[in-house]
């Protein structure tokens, strides 16, 4: 069997020198074929950036396999159901609830996903939605408490109405009986008055 050369990553000349050539953003690294009259890329130098070349190509068996079977994309539950033994399931960018379902169907059955592991997600899923109801539960209580204060200070302020109320009549009930004493004390001086006469 012939040695197989690794296949080396085919990136642009500069890559390592500009920021808007992949410098410390990989999303910017890309292939560029080298057009310079001296570029060493296109020279094929040694020691310089590898050209793309058909010799470089996979073999004809596993080109476009993924873990050696062929891969189909999930959008629902019904295309994970037409999967066989010699393919493999690559979750499509789907919602979250779709996802719960390939991933519960897929543990169910025993099949294999690609890029999603179907324990994990589901567990990171059932956590999200423990701290969602616990976050529930504390908006509550904290209403609940927010309303007893409320209904407590409420309580207390008719009480110091009422308690108001009651001195206020309390003191028009004592001016009455002064008015009143005030005026028994002067008819009685009238008649002494007039006795005397």
């Amino acid at each position: 069997m012939a040695f197989k050369r690794k296949k080396p990553k085919f990136l642009r000349i500069g890559y390592t020198q500009y920021s808007k050539l992949g410098l410390r953003r990989k999303n910017k690294q890309k292939y560029r074929k080298g057009k310079g009259g001296e570029n060493k890329m296109r020279l094929k130098m040694k020691g310089h950036l590898r050209n793309v070349s058909i010799g470089f190509r996979t073999d004809k068996k596993t080109r476009g396999l993924v873990k050696g079977l062929t891969s189909v994309m999930i959008y629902n539950i019904e295309d994970i159901k037409k999967l066989t033994k010699d393919e493999i399931g690559i979750v499509a960018k789907v919602g979250n609830k779709r996802k719960i379902e390939i991933a519960e169907y897929s543990i169910k059955n025993n099949i294999r996903l690609a890029n999603l592991n179907s324990k994990k997600f589901i567990e990171k899923v059932e956590e999200e939605r423990k701290k969602i109801k616990e976050e529930k539960m504390k908006k509550e209580e904290k209403k609940k408490v927010r309303d007893k204060k409320a209904k407590e200070a409420e309580k207390k302020k008719e009480e110091e109405e009422k308690k108001s109320k009651e001195e206020k009549n309390v003191d028009k009930n004592k001016e009455t009986e002064l008015e009143k004493a005030v005026k028994t004390t002067e008819t009685n001086t009238k008649i002494n008055v007039e006795d005397k006469k």
